[in-house]
């Protein structure tokens, strides 16, 4: 049995971002609350969307201190703000941090409490009627298209899941455009990770096979060409849609190895999400080439990568490590070791990586503690 999703409606238009009012307008709101962080307040891609809300007639609110990683006590204190504001729509703008607040707010503008009482794991139903517009700014996490939402709780220091939605996404290319270059990078390779993993995820189905390839495929085009020239909306566009169609194929099928490691990682030494992740793919394309050659094959076929006709599993991998490497060399992606971070440090990650990912039940092969503990050895000492 196969269960193909789609969370919500995609908008995807370079210039959609000055139009959302008129979207606000169709699902009859009149008082906004639009969330995201200082460096997208502070660039002005918040006032184009505000500008459009308050056009078409609406109250606004502008949150604009969201902190990375979503804390469950910055949510909680957002929901207080909104819930006295009357909130009749939530726009979240920005990246997967600003989103996640986004779609956390939302859900506590439906319903009591605080945001823990709605952890996946605590597997509480709740109310779903306020609508929620998510705006993605880089081509990163996908979240516009995903069910997922992630919360750090600061008590527990685990990455929470949410099971929460947008109503509408709205994807604008214009708005990447002057994304630094190393942020261009991060974010890509975020997306990589997504499809490299959804393709290869246990959960993995024909939708999320599709979308998986064709964003491996846009990412690898296009990944360069956006590092180097920002302004390049041919590539802009292309980054975008990969994003969002690798959010769609890990909605489908789930992450596992990669991003237990990369959540790991990221909360032991506060790194962005997408810098862990991209440290995950040379190692992971070795791990793939162990347990599930046969999807290798198709990954380095979306690559571009031409291997000989009767090249080994473990020659592809080697050769599609390499690629990778070299291309993370370029776009000036630093290894552990270059963080200033230890073997013990790194390996030490093994045992919460796998604890607090309850993703990695749809890993490829049986992979627990001392694999990943392998598995992380091997990003540190393989790629310097």
């Amino acid at each position: 049995m196969s269960i193909f999703n789609q969370t919500c409606p995609i908008w995807f238009e370079e210039g959609a971002a000055g139009k959302i009012g008129e979207k606000a307008l169709e699902y009859h709101t009149t008082r906004a609350f639009c969330i995201c962080d200082k460096g997208i307040s502070s660039c002005g891609i918040a006032e184009i969307i505000v500008s459009s809300l308050k056009q078409a007639g609406l109250d606004v609110y502008l949150y604009d201190e969201v902190l990375p990683d979503a804390p469950d006590t910055m949510i909680n204190d957002i929901a207080r703000i909104a819930r006295s504001y009357a909130a009749d729509l939530v726009v979240g703008i920005g990246g997967g941090s600003s989103l996640d607040a986004a779609k956390a707010v939302t859900i506590l503008l439906d319903n009591p409490g605080e945001i823990r009482d709605y952890y996946m794991s605590a597997g509480t139903v709740f109310a779903e009627k306020l609508p929620l517009f998510c705006v993605p700014t880089a081509a990163g996490t996908g979240s516009e298209a995903t069910s997922i939402c992630v919360v750090h709780d600061m008590h527990t220091d685990i990455k929470e899941t949410v099971i929460k939605g947008a109503t509408l996404a709205i994807v604008d290319p214009k708005l990447m455009v002057g994304l630094p270059p190393y942020i261009t990078a991060i974010t890509a390779f975020d997306a990589m990770a997504h499809a490299l993993e959804a393709y290869t995820s246990q959960g993995h189905n024909p939708h999320s096979d599709i979308l998986a390839l064709c964003a491996i495929r846009l990412i690898t085009e296009n990944i360069e060409l956006a590092w180097e020239d920002g302004s390049n909306m041919a590539a802009r566009s292309a980054l975008a849609q990969a994003s969002t169609f690798a959010g769609m194929a890990f909605n489908d099928s789930m992450v596992h190895v990669g991003h237990a490691m990369a959540h790991e990682l990221g909360l032991r030494f506060h790194m962005p999400h997408g810098l862990a992740c991209a440290l995950t793919l040379p190692t992971l394309l070795r791990y793939f080439g162990e347990v599930i050659p046969e999807r290798l094959f198709d990954i380095v076929d979306a690559m571009g990568i031409e291997a000989p006709a009767a090249a080994t599993a473990n020659e592809v991998a080697a050769m599609a490590e390499t690629y990778i490497k070299m291309l993370m060399k370029k776009l000036k992606i630093t290894s552990l070791k270059e963080q200033g971070r230890t073997l013990q440090e790194v390996t030490d990650c093994a045992e919460d990586a796998y604890n607090k990912a309850p993703f990695m039940m749809f890993a490829p092969s049986k992979t627990e503690i001392p694999e990943l503990a392998g598995l992380l050895k091997d990003m540190y000492e393989r790629y310097q």
